[in-house]
């Protein structure tokens, strides 16, 4: 688990330090698509398939945090347009599950529906901080995906369309790093052993969104980010009779 954490954290901090006017492939790439309505473009990060990792944090915040994945403009879209001169781009919340919420640059908390925030204009490249809040009196410590649901708009002069509401799903949940295999490996012992297989059975089953909080409690307490970042061989967003036998095909 260490191992993904550095790895996700280098990628991070690769981010952060490219040039500020590249693409950023693990940004969430904003655009206009062909009836004029802001879109978001498939080439980045996807909000409703994929999960976006939080990371502990004990200062003035507590619980998890990330400011990973920010908002781009999209220059090297093949699916979107790029944004006009005089665009004035918001992110708008139309919903956020208890304990989680967004800052801004200006230490704006959005956390209730009609809350928002300034992006930018044609150039926009915003990070917001994501945070889900231990100290929320709502949080469950069973939790481990919390979704927010969001719209952009433009009220500059280019005056785009509202855009489709989009869901973001956070984590405080390990998230396998980009092009790693699954192994079924889910207890992380370096075997395959009857927890793994345990495991799989409850993933198949429908793994909840709840897990055991803490490391030393049955494998066999899965959510889905544990259940995809284990079992999911052919990285099609699910676990299903194909990841089984993939499973059941790996070395014991």
């Amino acid at each position: 688990m260490q191992r993904q954490r550095k790895v996700l954290l280098a990628a991070g901090i690769a981010i952060a330090a490219a040039d500020a006017r590249g693409q950023h492939t693990g940004d969430i790439w904003v655009g206009v698509n062909d009836a004029n309505h802001l879109a978001l473009s498939t080439n980045g990060f996807i909000p409703d398939e994929n999960f976006a990792p939080l990371f502990p944090v004990n200062g003035i915040l507590k619980g998890w945090t990330n400011d990973d994945p920010g908002f781009d403009r999209a220059v090297a879209a093949d699916d979107v347009g790029p944004l006009g001169s005089g665009a004035a781009i918001w992110l708008d919340v139309v919903w956020l599950e208890p304990a989680l919420q967004a800052i801004d640059d200006g230490f704006q908390i959005l956390r209730n529906p009609g809350d928002d925030t300034l992006l930018g204009g044609a150039n926009l490249h915003e990070h917001l901080t994501w945070h889900i809040n231990n100290q929320d009196i709502a949080f469950d410590p069973l939790q481990c995906v919390w979704q927010g649901t969001f719209v952009l708009r433009d009220d500059g002069t280019t005056g785009y369309g509202t855009s489709e509401s989009f869901t973001m799903q956070f984590t405080n949940a390990e998230v396998r790093a980009p092009g790693e295999p699954a192994t079924g490996d889910f207890d992380e012992s370096g075997t395959l052993d009857a927890v793994d297989h345990a495991a799989l059975m409850a993933c198949l089953a429908g793994g909840g969104p709840a897990r055991a909080p803490e490391p030393d409690e049955p494998g066999v307490a899965t959510c889905a980010v544990e259940c995809l970042n284990a079992f999911d061989f052919d990285d099609d967003r699910d676990v299903d009779l194909r990841d089984a036998a993939a499973m059941f095909r790996q070395k014991p």
